[in-house]
């Protein structure tokens, strides 16, 4: 299954269901658990027109590690 980018708002909001954090690194964003554990790095990608996105291969490794933790992707509201 092929994965789709998707914009940095909606990103963020998924992460906020479950409790996870986004921070700002030097160059690019640090995932964190509930728990304040570091995960993985994740890029946002910006353009001309300022949209902000998450690639699909930060997706991916964001549901992986979803899935490792025994969470779905994406997130349903509790």
């Amino acid at each position: 299954m092929t994965h789709k980018p998707i914009d940095e708002r909606t990103y963020r909001r998924y992460l906020k269901i479950v409790g996870w954090k986004l921070t700002k690194g030097s160059i690019d964003h640090k995932l964190y658990d509930e728990e304040y554990k570091y995960i993985c790095t994740i890029k946002i990608s910006h353009g001309k027109s300022k949209k902000k996105e998450v690639p699909a291969f930060c997706i991916y490794k964001t549901k992986k590690h979803f899935k490792e933790r025994g969470l779905k992707w994406p997130p349903n509201k509790k």
